[in-house]
Order: C-alpha cells, then sequence, then structure tokens
C-alpha cells in the first residue's frame, strides 16, 4: 500500500512540475503576443500620425496660396501687412504640425508601454506558476521521501 501512495505522491510531484512549467510557457505566449499587438498597435498610430501630417501640411500651402492670390488679386503687394500674415500662417501650421507630431509619438509610446506592462505581467504570472509547480512537487517529494 505503500508504494501505491508513493506513486501517487510522486505522480502528484511531476504534475505539478509540468504544470508550472506548462503555465510558464503559456504566460510567454501571451507575453509575446502582447507585445506584438502594441507593436502593430503603435505601428497604426506612426502611419495614421504621417497621414495626418501630410495632410495638414497640404492645407497649410492650399491656405498660404490663397492668401497669395487674394492679395496679388486685389493688388496688394506681398510687403508688410501682407507679408506679414503670410509668417503668421507659416508660423501656426509649424505649430499645429508639431503637435500632430507629439500626439501621434505619446500615442505611440503609451501603446508600447502598455504592451510591455501586460507582457511583464504575463511573465510574472508564469513565474509564479512555475514556481509554484516546483514548490508542490518538492513538497510531494518531501512526503515520499518521509514514508
Amino acid at each position: 500500500m505503500a508504494a501505491v501512495s508513493s506513486f501517487v505522491l510522486a505522480a502528484a510531484a511531476a504534475a505539478s512540475v509540468a504544470g508550472g512549467v506548462q503555465a510558464q510557457k503559456e504566460a510567454k505566449k501571451q507575453a509575446n503576443l502582447a507585445m506584438e499587438q502594441s507593436t502593430a498597435a503603435a505601428a497604426e498610430t506612426k502611419r495614421q500620425t504621417d497621414r495626418s501630417v501630410t495632410l495638414e501640411e497640404r492645407n497649410i500651402k492650399d491656405t498660404q496660396d490663397r492668401q497669395r492670390l487674394a492679395y496679388l488679386a486685389s493688388g496688394v503687394t506681398l510687403e508688410g501687412s501682407p507679408l506679414l500674415k503670410l509668417e503668421e500662417t507659416r508660423r501656426l501650421g509649424a505649430e499645429n504640425l508639431e503637435e500632430i507630431q507629439k500626439a501621434g509619438e505619446a500615442g505611440s509610446a503609451a501603446q508600447l508601454a502598455e504592451g510591455r506592462m501586460t507582457a511583464q505581467a504575463a511573465k510574472s504570472r508564469g513565474r509564479q506558476a512555475l514556481i509554484s509547480g516546483i514548490t508542490g512537487g518538492a513538497s510531494s517529494a518531501a512526503r515520499i521521501a518521509g514514508k
């Protein structure tokens, strides 16, 4: 009868360790998936930001062209106040472009940071499961040795 209970304890020890190893493998998969998803989301944010910048640059240029044409059509030279207005349009446009870039970079960085945190949490759960499996296996092994 003691041989049977020793066998059962040994099987329980092996199952406990195997369960911990499997949980750690699954956690690594989850961590990799989290990083892949956050990297893809960050890349999409960058693509959208680049597109927004391109559209804003086009809008700025179109606005400046309309201003120039309006001044020239009315017979006003592009000196003095008209030139200052064109410069203000350029400056405000540059500020808008900078804000679009900063917002895109911040969004992309936040997505990557969230992916890293999710991956680290998954890896931590995997390590805890592995340690728990090893500890459970060692406990079962100690009971076998104590018999």
